[in-house]
């Protein structure tokens, strides 16, 4: 499989510090307008910026994905919260290869760039040969791509290995169109030295040349990005002209949005921060987000933690209901690896189950009286818990079952590098994918995959059971039976793997009433601005 394992959040959790860190707020509360009717015409985004570019070559944080899903048009795209497959933008239709090799797509009549140029495969083409050459951050994607054209409406993407994950990569913004001659124009290329030639961030930074539904008014990285509807888009009229995201701390917004009267949005209040909040307002949340502990497998780092015993002992003796209370709306307890919004999640039912009489015997059975385990987490708040409230429950849990927790927090960086060292005998941590291919979990969870090695799990030290579900993952080129294949590869992680998941919590969206369609996506964009109308 060529889904790269550095798309995973859990390999950096310097994102998390940013979305968490507090930001000055630009504006005051209100509509973002410069008048009665403005307000009127205008919808107003109030979120904590975490962003670099507006460039869909370069693009990967937060803030910017965001903005670019509505400046950009891809091949493919996903509707509402749903992730479990792609549908037609651009591509009116597509066929892939047997071997999951070869993807075809046929492009829709009548679509425009913004200036009025027609949209043709030499834009498509030219697009994702440059997001690959670039070799930015969001270039992982598609490192194994490449794109070619059979006419002016038919574009062929290859892979050099088989990956029926294909047609996700290509509903990302980050393979979002441009406009090939304005691009080049303006210093873009595809051209095979674009990482070093390429000087075209500057400019798409200053003005948008994509064929969505809104162009690019004004950007400030530290205050807002304005955003004005094209009056050329192929598709359904926007209901607002104008949308304003705003850089505004996590508070801010919370109190903003209780006061606010029609067309706000807010994309950071989550779990506890939505309590106290007015009930008219509207909230939109799937769980995308898992928490769970990390046990080192190894016995020179930790003679107890690497005891396949003491792991299941200590998976038996947490609350998960109660872990799960403490992220507020929209959380639940812990299944599997894969989070409930996307395919290959655990069914109800499976959830984590405690059983402390369980945990005492299998701590005899491992010959462990009163272990003691050194518990590593980071100091940060993320999705409105602070990780050491829910470190705290879990060291009580534990100590019900005779296992003592002493809890190590420590500032992100040096988690974060303690963490890679792989001498850490326990941590938390969340994860959440930056994009919904969950099977990308098995080039990075794996035995001898790279968190898994940081966690000291070698496929000698693993179950050869866990490694032959991993690799029927892999082969498995049907996307339903790949879900089905991680399913059972998570019943078996959570047997023998180092890795125990807690809790699952969801990112929200919370609206105004007067809004519709403010529903919160997974699939990397947060909620899609052009389908945000009125009642």
């Amino acid at each position: 499989m060529s889904v790269n394992p550095r798309r995973l959040r859990a390999a950096a959790l310097a994102l998390v510090a940013l979305t968490t860190a507090s930001a000055t707020a630009a504006c005051t509360a209100g509509s973002g307008g410069s008048g009665t009717q403005a307000a009127a015409d205008t919808l107003t985004v109030d979120t904590s910026f975490v962003i670099k570019t507006l460039d869909p070559g370069r693009v990967y944080e937060a803030t910017g994905v965001t903005a670019t899903h509505a400046l950009y048009d891809t091949l493919l795209t996903f509707k509402g919260s749903d992730v479990s497959k792609p549908v037609p933008e651009l591509a009116e239709s597509y066929e892939a290869s047997a071997d999951a090799k070869t993807f075809t797509f046929k492009l829709r009549e009548g679509v425009k760039f913004s200036d009025g140029t027609p949209l043709t495969a030499d834009d498509v083409v030219f697009s994702l040969n440059r997001l690959k050459n670039v070799k930015a951050s969001p270039a992982v994607m598609v490192t194994d791509l490449t794109a070619s054209k059979t006419d002016d409406k038919t574009v062929v993407v290859t892979s050099a290995q088989p990956n029926p994950n294909v047609p996700v990569v290509l509903a990302m913004s980050a393979t979002g169109v441009v406009n090939s001659k304005v691009a080049k124009a303006n210093g873009a290329t595809d051209s095979a030295d674009a990482a070093s030639a390429d000087t075209a961030q500057q400019f798409f930074d200053k003005t948008s040349a994509g064929s969505g539904p809104y162009t690019l008014k004004s950007y400030d990285p530290s205050s807002q990005v304005v955003l004005e509807a094209n009056p050329n888009y192929w598709g359904a009229k926007p209901r607002f002209n104008r949308v304003v995201l705003r850089n505004m701390d996590v508070q801010t917004q919370k109190l903003t949005m209780s006061r606010a009267t029609s067309a706000e949005v807010s994309l950071d209040i989550s779990g506890k921060l939505l309590d106290g909040l007015p009930d008219t307002l509207l909230t939109s949340g799937v769980q995308d987000t898992i928490y769970y502990l990390i046990l080192n497998a190894d016995p020179a780092v930790s003679p107890v933690t690497s005891n396949p015993k003491f792991r299941q002992a200590l998976r038996a003796s947490i609350d998960y209901q109660g872990v799960a209370a403490l992220y507020g709306k929209g959380a639940g307890p812990g299944a599997g690896l894969v989070a409930p919004a996307f395919p290959g999640t655990l069914p109800a039912g499976e959830e984590g189950k405690r059983d402390v009489n369980l945990a005492k015997q299998l701590l005899a059975e491992a010959g462990l009286s009163k272990p003691t385990v050194k518990f590593t987490y980071p100091t940060i708040t993320y999705r409105g818990v602070d990780l050491g409230t829910v470190a705290t429950k879990v060291q009580g849990d534990a100590a019900e079952a005779g296992i003592t927790l002493e809890l190590n927090p420590q500032p992100l960086t040096s988690f974060l590098d303690v963490m890679r060292s792989g001498k850490m005998a326990m941590g938390f941590s969340p994860q959440s994918l930056n994009y919904p291919v969950a099977d990308s979990l098995v080039n990075n969870m794996a035995p001898g995959a790279g968190s898994a090695l940081r966690a000291g799990w070698t496929v000698e030290r693993a179950d050869p059971a866990v490694v032959a579900a991993g690799e029927k993952v892999v082969s498995t080129l049907d996307p339903a039976a790949r879900a089905e294949a991680m399913k059972d590869w998570q019943r078996l992680m959570n047997q023998h793997s180092p890795y125990l998941v807690i809790a699952n919590n969801s990112g929200m969206n919370v609206a105004t009433p007067d809004l519709t369609g403010v529903e919160y996506t997974p699939a990397g964009w947060q909620l899609d601005l052009a389908a945000i109308g009125t009642r």
